[in-house]
């Protein structure tokens, strides 16, 4: 089996949206997360989809489930106190209802709506093969990386070899509840705030599944006004018939 995990327990401080979290905005009528939702819903290689929610929000988001159409399975569970706790409870909640260690689960943020059906995809199939994958944009601009005010030549890096970690993350069930195991207790230098970080930390290699589209992470409202922006460009597209 192959499960989508959507992450959709943030609180959207960062949007000023008086208490509502980011997940839940409308856009053309229809809230992001469900944008999110529709494009595992759709994803030939996802069999079912497990939503971790703010524990607040549980109800709200089964009625979003109700209101709008979806072809698969989707289950509402609640989230955790962070990320980690987020993943550890959609992993728990899959092997309680028959998930098992070979099956692949690919772990999503609920605001990025304008993930590509073929990079889910492709993290399936490459995660079957090697355990594991990540998802990646490469860079377009020139990067330099210094821990101070001032740089040198050393600290600039070539673009073909930079990329934005962007996600979804994908894992055998058995790698990744391994991965976080191995690190549990540990007090790494920098905070493993997700799986990936989790599973090189402890010298291991992972796949890079690498997009080129617009999988933006809506956390600003900046960020909200560019997602109306590409979702008015791509019902444009479908209306004229350029895809």
């Amino acid at each position: 089996m192959n499960y989508g995990l959507i992450l959709a327990g943030g609180t959207g401080q960062r949007m000023r949206t008086s208490g509502m979290p980011k997940q839940f905005l409308m856009v053309y009528g229809k809230p992001i997360i469900i944008y999110t939702i529709e494009k595992f819903s759709l994803c030939q290689d996802i069999d079912e989809i497990v939503v971790a929610c703010n524990p607040q929000y549980i109800d709200y988001m089964n009625d979003l489930i109700r209101k709008y159409p979806l072809t698969k399975k989707v289950s509402v569970i609640s989230g955790g106190r962070d990320r980690q706790g987020s993943v550890q409870n959609g992993v728990n909640f899959i092997y309680q209802n028959g998930g098992n260690d070979n099956d692949i689960v690919v772990i999503h943020d609920g605001v990025r709506p304008l993930i590509e059906q073929d990079v889910i995809s492709e993290n399936v199939r490459v995660a079957k093969q090697k355990g594991c994958a990540m998802t990646v944009k490469p860079v377009i601009e020139s990067v330099v990386v210094c821990k101070g005010d001032e740089t040198n030549f050393d600290d600039f890096k070539k673009r073909d070899d930079t990329y934005s970690l962007t996600s979804p993350q994908t894992f055998q069930l058995s790698v990744l509840v391994k991965a976080y195991k191995d690190v549990e207790g540990i007090d790494a230098p920098i905070p493993l705030l997700d799986a990936a970080l989790a599973y090189t930390y402890m010298g291991n290699k992972i796949p890079l599944i690498k997009e080129y589209n617009h999988n933006i992470k809506i956390t600003t409202p900046e960020d909200y006004y560019i997602l109306k922006a590409l979702v008015e460009l791509q019902e444009n597209k479908n209306v004229f018939g350029l895809n």
